[in-house]
């Protein structure tokens, strides 16, 4: 199932990406020759809209929209040819097609963020400005850490904690007093002692025992589970549309640096996920309930935005970079040059998933 769900999400960000370039090189009257979900080589062409045909591809961990002259070989090209060029194009429209596809995974995560609010729904307090209300607070298990007392014990994403027994507290933690004493949930934690947990699953009350140990954080205790304190959302349109813009221009600037801290060596290459660990993300996202798997696709989405500005080869940042620099010097660069660089950065692109795919399936022994 989790699968399942991972090649819908993917397939409608994928879909997403594409269809901004598809859309600017349609706006600009040049030729799209194909729109392909996954990479080459060809399962089966599915379709065609005018000229383009629609195909499915083996390689399922991206898409594709093959635009004219984007690939120039050097040949020379007739009039009309030229005409329904990409590199025949001013440059600042060469700039807006590359950049369309990131423009609208950002232009995504806006909207779904916007119509989770606006639908009252149930919101992680953490992004939710002060001046907004919220209603029906509850402590909600967002993560666990396969292996740890929480899994153990038989914690699940999604749990809702109402209270909390410990021999080091005089009284029980409830949900409103949970976030001063939340202990050895998190990197704070330095308290040992076995802890019964009261959890709502499914509409029934479950008393689960955990033991902490300290190996989860180093020097402190934990049992392996990130909580969320979340509550429901009453907005207006103007006010669910505004609160979007800022949650995106908030995950953007976060997501942003751990990409930055990710290249600076701040952040170990651990961190980061493959698909394997895509799935397994998604998985705990929809357990935990819709809007958390619609909340967890806006992320992706910036993800990808993000992931495909960055100035590699094959990459839509890479192919910008290369136009900004035709600018400034006023002349193409040769296309054989431009071509072997995005075939070399193309399979650089592929081993490192390989990489990281295989770093996720040893992570799940």
């Amino acid at each position: 199932m989790n699968i399942l769900v991972f090649i819908i999400v993917l397939g409608i960000l994928i879909f997403v990406h594409e269809l901004g370039h598809f859309s600017f090189a349609k706006l600009f009257k040049i030729r799209v020759d194909e729109f392909g979900f996954g990479y080459p080589p060809r399962i089966a062409k599915i379709g065609k809209w005018k000229e383009t045909v629609l195909t499915i591809n083996w390689i399922p961990f991206g898409g594709f929209v093959k635009i004219f002259g984007e690939a120039d070989d050097g040949r020379e090209l007739s009039d009309q040819e030229k005409k329904e060029s990409l590199i025949y194009k001013p440059r600042w429209q060469q700039f807006l097609v590359m950049f369309a596809g990131v423009l609208f995974n950002f232009l995504f995560a806006w909207l779904l963020f916007s119509a989770l609010y606006f639908s009252g729904v149930t919101a992680s307090l953490s992004s939710v400005p002060e001046n907004y209300k919220v209603h029906d607070t509850r402590v909600v298990v967002s993560s666990i850490s396969e292996g740890s007392p929480a899994f153990e014990a038989g914690l699940q994403a999604g749990d809702e904690i109402k209270e909390l027994f410990s021999q080091d507290f005089q009284i029980p933690m409830t949900v409103e007093n949970i976030d001063e004493n939340i202990g050895f949930f998190n990197e704070q934690g330095e308290k040992g002692e076995e802890a019964g947990l009261v959890v709502l699953r499914d509409g029934e009350l479950t008393i689960i025992e955990v033991q902490p140990v300290e190996d989860i954080i180093p020097g402190k205790y934990g049992i392996g589970i990130a909580i969320d304190k979340v509550g429901k959302l009453d907005l207006n349109v103007v006010q669910a549309v505004s609160l979007g813009f800022k949650n995106t221009l908030f995950m953007t600037k976060e997501i942003a640096l751990s990409f930055w801290h990710l290249i600076t060596g701040s952040i170990s290459f651990d961190n980061v996920s493959g698909p394997v660990g895509i799935v397994k993300q998604i998985g705990q996202a929809s357990s935990i309930g819709f809007s958390y798997l619609i909340s967890f696709t806006a992320l992706l989405s910036i993800n990808l935005a993000i992931l495909n500005l960055i100035p590699f080869p094959a990459l839509d940042g890479g192919r910008i970079l290369v136009i900004l620099i035709e600018s400034i010097i006023r002349k193409r660069i040769k296309p054989v040059i431009t071509n072997w660089i995005n075939i070399v950065g193309f399979f650089v692109l592929i081993l490192l998933m390989v990489v990281v795919t295989v770093k996720d399936i040893i992570g799940l022994f």
